[in-house]
């Protein structure tokens, strides 16, 4: 019996000195192993036994999740966000996995003539044909580097980006695009319109027919609004279109320029061709 006894103990003794794998068979037994070694911040070993689990079936999410996990606190960023990238292309609501990529992801991206890159796409068609792979490891990450931006360009490039996005990637990127959207509103400026008046004009009508009726907009349009008359009237922005009497006739708007009580001579000009 007590010939027994020693061999057990020699037995686990080479068990847990070859790694604690030998009894793990099945991805989900190795995917628990992996857990236990994170949980002890033994991250080589947890990095191991993911990798079986994920061997064995390369499309278990929680294991992907999890080897992600390991590879950050491994200090390993990069292949960590390749990681939650793979679980978002199989599962586009992984809560946990977009937080992590969203917090890392834009720190890997290479703006330059990216954006010049996509400002072409979206000018020439709304919605332009891109693999997800791309939309997840250069048109988002990159639309999340613009939204910190101050400009409206950036902003309303960024918002394209999110609209593509949460159309094709994940819904996540919704309320993404919302804010994107209210921050080119809030930046807009007359530069913006006397560079290019046609993306202005296009920006402001699609703002104002898609969130128009909010009540949390109709400020902001107001205000950008009033900043656009006040450039194609030819006024001060600080003046806007205080004392313009407009008439819109079709594609023309005829302005009247009250002054001291006097009306003066009505003129005309096209918002569109």
């Amino acid at each position: 019996m007590r010939q027994v006894a020693v061999v057990l103990v020699f037995v686990v003794v080479v068990l847990v000195s070859c790694g604690g794998f030998a009894f793990a068979q099945t991805k989900e037994e190795y995917y628990r192993t992996g857990y236990i070694y994170f949980s002890q911040r033994d991250y080589a070993r947890a990095l191991e036994a993911y990798r079986k689990a994920l061997e064995m079936d390369p499309q278990f999410v929680d294991a992907r999740y999890w080897l992600g996990k390991t590879l950050e606190q491994m200090g390993q960023l990069q292949e960590a966000v390749k990681e939650w990238r793979l679980v978002l292309l199989s599962s586009p609501r992984h809560w946990d996995a977009f937080q992590k990529w969203r917090a890392y992801a834009p720190s890997f991206v290479q703006d330059g003539a990216v954006v010049e890159k996509y400002r072409a796409l979206f000018l020439e068609e709304e919605s332009p044909v891109l693999s997800r792979e791309e939309g997840w490891s250069t048109l988002a990450p990159l639309a999340l580097v613009l939204l910190g931006r101050k400009d409206f360009s950036s902003l309303y490039l960024a918002a394209w980006c999110f609209r593509w996005a949460k159309e094709h990637l994940s819904p996540f990127f919704a309320p993404y695009e919302e804010r994107a959207l209210q921050g080119a509103l809030e930046n807009l400026t007359q530069d913006d319109w006397m560079q290019n008046p046609r993306l202005v004009y296009r920006f402001l009508q699609e703002v104002t027919l898609r969130f128009g009726g909010a009540e949390k907009w109709q400020e902001m349009l107001r205000k950008a609004l009033n900043r656009a008359f006040a450039y194609t009237l030819g006024l001060p922005e600080e003046q806007g279109a205080e004392g313009v009497e407009l008439t819109l006739h079709g594609g023309e708007v005829e302005k009247r320029i009250i002054r001291s009580g006097e009306v003066q001579e009505p003129t005309g000009f096209f918002l569109r061709e």
